[in-house]
C-alpha cells in the first residue's frame, strides 16, 4: 500500500499536469478566439439543428450584422435561397463536409454578397452529429469584376463590329452620292420640266447630296475615334476640337432638352498635344454630363464648356446642371470599374481611362461637385 508522501507526490504531479492543461487550453481558446475576432471570412459555428452559436467578426463585416443579432437564429435564413443553403448542409452532415461556390447571402441592407463556401460537420465520440463549422470568403467584387471583364469584352467587340459597319457605308455612302450628283446634272439638263418641278427636284437631290456627306463626316469622325493608336502630337486650335466634339455628339443631344454653351476665351488657342486623345477625354465628360442631366429629370438642361489660358497650361471646365455627384461616391469616381450608372449602360472605365490618357499628355483631370447643383470636370493641357 502506498504511504501518504507517495499520494502525496502523485496528487502533485497531478494537480501540475492539470495546471499544464488548463494553461494549454487558455492559449488554444485565446488562439481559436484570437482567429475569430481577426479573420476577414465568416466563420460561424452552429448546433446540430443548425442555430448559430459562435459568429466570428469577419461575418460582421460580410453580413453587416452584429452577433447580438443573429445570436439563436437558423443560419441558412441569412442565404438569399433558404432551401438550397439546407440541402448544402445536409450533404455535409451526410459526407462530413460540402463546399459551394459563389453563395449568395442577403447583407442587412438588402444587397446581395457573393461567398465561397465550405462546411465541415462536427461529431463527438461516439460518431454522433454535434453542429457544424463554415468558413465563408466574400468574393462579391472578384465576381463584379468577372462581370465587368466580360462586359467590358463585349463592349470592345461592339466597338470593333462598329467601326467595321462605318467603313462598309462608306462604300454604299459614295455610290448614293455619286449618283445624286448625276441625278442633279439630269435635272438641269431634263426638258420638259416647268421651273416649279426643276427647283424641287433641285432641292430634293441637294437634301440627299447634303445628307450624304453629313453621314460620311460621322462614319469618318466613328472611325477616327475607335482606332487605338499611341500618342502623337500635333498642332490644332482648342475650340475647333471642341466644337468637333460637340457635333460627334448630336446623335446624344439631338432628342434631349439640353443647351450648349460655349464660354471660349477670345483669342483661339492653339495646342500641341494629341487631338484624338483629348477628343475621347471631352466625349466622355460631355457623355456623363448628358446622362447626369437625364437623370435629374426636372427642369432644362444646361452644359458649358469654358476655356481659360493659365501660366503653363489651358484649363478646359465642363459643366452642367445635373444632380451632383454624392459624397459616397466622390472618393472612387477614378476607380477602374467603379460607377454609379445602372448596370447595362456604365462600365466604371470612362473616368479612368480620361485619368490615364491626361497623365500620359502631362495634363491633370479634377472636378467639383454640389448636389443639387450639378458637376464641373476640370481639364488642364499644358501649354508646350
Amino acid at each position: 500500500m502506498a504511504s501518504i508522501e507517495q499520494l502525496e507526490e502523485k496528487l502533485k504531479k497531478i494537480s501540475r499536469e492539470l495546471s499544464s492543461h488548463k494553461i494549454e487550453l487558455h492559449q488554444t481558446r485565446g488562439y481559436l478566439q484570437c482567429i475569430l475576432q481577426n479573420s476577414n471570412d465568416m466563420i460561424f459555428a452552429t448546433d446540430v439543428d443548425g442555430i448559430l452559436v459562435s459568429f466570428s467578426k469577419g461575418g460582421e463585416k460580410v453580413l453587416g450584422y452584429r452577433w447580438q443579432e443573429v445570436a439563436g437564429n437558423f443560419i441558412k435564413h441569412f442565404a438569399v435561397d433558404p432551401k438550397d443553403f439546407e440541402r448544402l448542409i445536409r450533404t455535409s452532415q451526410t459526407q462530413g463536409s460540402a463546399v459551394r461556390l459563389e453563395l449568395p447571402f442577403r447583407h442587412k441592407d438588402g444587397h446581395t454578397v457573393y461567398c465561397d463556401v465550405s462546411l465541415i460537420t462536427l461529431t463527438n465520440t461516439k460518431g454522433q452529429n454535434v453542429g457544424l463549422v463554415g468558413v465563408c470568403r466574400d468574393i462579391t467584387a472578384w465576381k463584379k469584376l468577372q462581370e465587368d471583364l466580360i462586359r467590358v469584352d463585349r463592349l470592345a467587340e461592339i466597338g470593333r463590329i462598329a467601326a467595321g459597319i462605318a467603313h462598309e457605308i462608306n462604300n454604299p455612302l459614295a455610290i448614293i452620292n455619286e449618283i445624286a450628283g448625276w441625278a442633279s446634272t439630269v435635272v438641269e439638263d431634263a426638258k420638259g420640266l416647268s421651273n416649279e418641278d426643276r427647283d424641287e427636284l433641285s432641292k430634293a437631290v441637294g437634301h440627299i447630296i447634303e445628307q450624304t456627306k453629313r453621314c460620311r463626316a460621322i462614319t469618318h469622325q466613328l472611325l477616327g475615334f475607335s482606332r487605338d493608336s499611341a500618342p502623337e502630337k500635333t498642332e490644332f486650335d482648342l475650340h475647333e476640337l471642341l466644337r468637333k466634339t460637340i457635333v460627334f455628339l448630336q446623335p446624344e443631344l439631338k432628342y434631349k432638352d439640353i443647351d450648349i454653351v460655349f464660354n471660349f476665351q477670345d483669342k483661339p488657342i492653339q495646342l500641341r498635344s494629341d487631338p484624338k486623345m483629348l477628343e475621347q477625354v471631352f466625349v466622355n465628360l460631355i457623355t456623363n454630363a448628358i446622362h447626369a442631366i437625364s437623370d435629374k429629370n426636372n427642369g432644362k438642361g444646361r452644359i458649358e464648356l469654358r476655356t481659360m489660358c493659365m501660366e503653363n497650361y489651358v484649363e478646359v471646365a465642363i459643366s452642367d446642371n445635373g444632380p451632383g455627384i454624392k459624397e459616397v461616391d466622390k472618393e472612387r469616381i477614378f476607380d477602374l470599374f467603379y460607377t454609379t450608372k445602372p448596370p447595362g449602360i456604365g462600365t466604371g472605365l470612362g473616368l479612368p481611362i480620361c485619368q490615364n490618357i491626361m497623365k500620359k499628355l502631362g495634363g491633370k483631370i479634377a472636378f467639383e461637385s454640389q448636389i443639387g447643383l450639378g458637376t464641373t470636370f476640370k481639364v488642364a493641357i499644358p501649354l508646350s
